[in-house]
């Protein structure tokens, strides 16, 4: 008699972690790959290549078997979060954090109210302080209490600034009327992206923008290796038919990735004024 798959027998935890192994193992195999093939060779795979694609391919299989639930995730990783930031922001998503930068700093006049959609640990709040920008009041709403304490373990006595459990798509958003209403990774977390775009678009003043930095989806190998990894935190890239149709959009950008294994891309909508 048959028994469950071994996936099922064994403790969540310890299968993730088996995953994960499996997965960095398996692209330790294959960078090699990415250096030799500058020159000119039979384009085979060796065994040792052949062997990461097995890995990668087993690990992103058993992680698409045992998702970790955003609320769990960011539980779980709070206290890291700040710490690993650099790596994404600095290697992985250089560009597209340079742009969502320029995109902070035209979109924050003087005297601004702005809405952090999913803040986290108030990485946006962080961008907008590096750029110099200038705002009256800054509102930022996540689900996460854990990453809601670490972001008021900086900017609690911040003047201006407050941070609210709000649970995207259940609870109503702040009234405001706000000049910005931004959002940075927290998109592909949601079931229906583009109702909340659509309602934070309602909670703009005329003149406000809203900036969006997500994951976009596409149809490239690498593409889609990333989009088994999303679905492993429980988060979905947003697909081009979704995301072009959102609300008041005025710019569209779209980047690759800036270190030598990662995939990415960015997205900041702004409303016409």
């Amino acid at each position: 008699m048959r028994g469950p798959p071994l996936t099922r027998r064994l403790p969540s935890p310890f299968v993730r972690l088996l995953g994960l192994s499996l997965v960095v193992d398996g692209l330790r195999r294959l960078a090699p790959i990415r250096t030799s093939r500058r020159g000119a060779g039979s384009g085979r795979l060796g065994p040792r290549s052949s062997l990461g694609g097995l890995e990668v391919g087993l690990g992103l299989a058993i992680l698409e078997r045992t998702p970790i639930p955003p609320a769990t995730l960011y539980r779980y990783v709070a206290f890291v979060y700040d710490p690993l930031t650099p790596i994404w922001r600095d290697w992985l998503y250089r560009d597209a954090t340079a742009a969502l930068d320029g995109a902070l700093r035209a979109s924050c006049p003087p005297a601004s109210h702005v809405l952090d959609l999913g803040c986290g640990t108030a990485a946006v709040l962080e961008r907008l302080r590096a750029v110099g920008a200038s705002f009256a009041s800054y509102t930022g709403v996540d689900q996460s209490p854990a990453m809601l304490e670490r972001a008021r373990s900086k900017f609690g006595s911040t003047p201006g600034v407050r941070f609210e459990r709000l649970d995207l798509p259940h609870d109503q958003l702040p009234t405001g009327p706000f000049d910005l209403i931004a959002s940075a990774w927290a998109l592909e977390h949601l079931p229906e992206p583009g109702r909340i775009v659509a309602l934070a678009n309602e909670r703009l003043r005329p003149a406000g923008r809203l900036v969006l930095l997500f994951e976009a989806d596409g149809d490239s190998l690498r593409e889609r290796i990333l989009r088994r990894i999303w679905r492993f935190f429980g988060a979905r890239p947003v697909p081009e038919r979704e995301y072009s149709a959102w609300p008041g959009r005025l710019s569209l950008q779209r980047f690759g990735p800036a270190g030598p294994a990662a995939g990415g891309r960015a997205v900041p909508p702004a409303r016409d004024s």
